[in-house]
């Protein structure tokens, strides 16, 4: 994958997270039930993108560290 298309990516994870965790995108999640991993649902939701966001911006710095070489 080029280190444009990388950023790109990024970008789009990004704006998705943004909506996913912030009012609108966080309607479909905002419940208690069920427990995930003992954590309530919204809780979880909001975990999940913690950790994706994680996740692409350790695969962004792959992307970039591999473009220097």
């Amino acid at each position: 994958m080029s280190l444009r298309a990388a950023r790109r990516l990024a970008v789009v994870f990004f704006l998705l997270y943004t909506l996913a965790v912030t009012w609108p995108g966080m309607l479909p999640a905002n419940r208690i039930r069920p427990l995930v991993l003992g954590l309530p649902f919204s809780m979880a939701w909001v975990a999940f993108w913690v950790l994706g966001g994680g996740v692409v911006l350790w695969l962004l710095h792959r992307a970039e560290r591999g473009d220097r070489s």
